[in-house]
């Protein structure tokens, strides 16, 4: 009788436990929960990045600094300002004194002068500045976030966003089907949200992905509560068969 109550009190804690990770689907009697994350099938298209605009050749003047480039920054005279750095995903790095500064768009010869600038106005008087590209993002993009195998990946030929995320073997078991493409375009970064699984059906264009491009794939509260439930109810079982 004892462990007849329990097994019913377990199984009532695990209806609980989906309807509290499931928001809310049991208030009227009914789980209400579909495995398949459901989002807005809107999507935003972005403008071609800089890196794509720009010289390939990262020693010419007419390069384009893209995101994830390594940069060697020397200011004559001043070692301890000289170092070498990477762009983030977002176009920018991060620089002693002055903060962050957008790289990303910018020749050389123009990010020379925006460093010169900044630290003029403020810390040197009339500092000189050299840039060079150590490292060229060339054509790679970096998966950010619940993919399985986040990372940078190299870029041969066209290459669209489901094709990058198949490069990173997916989204995990947590990552959420609305995933947000971050690039560089005048200087600026913007950023779009995809909806793969409306990609996947054909209800929405599969957009082109480019060398510098960052795809970060979030947790969905969902499927992280899916998972958490898939967990914890095999243990609360476990318990409750054992004898009395």
């Amino acid at each position: 009788m004892r462990r007849r109550l329990f097994t019913r009190r377990i199984s009532f804690a695990s209806s609980a436990l989906l309807c509290a990770f499931v928001s809310g689907g049991c208030a009227t009697g009914e789980s209400g929960f579909d495995p398949t994350p459901t989002h807005s099938t809107g999507s935003s298209s972005l403008p071609e990045p800089d890196s794509l605009k720009a010289d390939a050749d990262f020693t010419s003047a007419t390069y384009r600094i893209a995101a994830q480039d390594v940069l060697e920054i020397t200011v004559f005279g001043f070692p301890t300002l000289s170092r070498t750095v990477q762009v983030d995903g977002s176009g920018r790095v991060s620089y002693p004194l002055i903060g962050v500064v957008t790289a990303a768009g910018r020749t050389l010869n123009e990010f020379e002068a925006e460093l010169a600038k900044k630290l003029g106005d403020r810390f040197l008087r009339s500092p000189q500045v050299s840039v060079l590209v150590k490292e060229s993002v060339g054509l790679r993009v970096t998966v950010e976030g619940a993919a399985r195998r986040p990372g940078v990946y190299q870029l041969k030929g066209k290459t669209t966003l489901l094709q990058a995320l198949a490069m990173a073997e997916g989204i995990n078991d947590v990552g959420d089907y609305t995933v947000s493409l971050m690039r560089v375009s005048g200087q600026r970064r913007i950023t779009a949200k995809y909806d793969v699984s409306a990609i996947r059906t054909g209800q929405a264009d599969d957009p082109l992905v480019y060398g510098g491009d960052t795809i970060v794939i979030e947790e969905s509260a969902a499927r992280t509560g899916l998972q958490m439930f898939k967990t914890t109810v095999p243990t609360l079982l476990n318990v409750g068969a054992r004898a009395w």
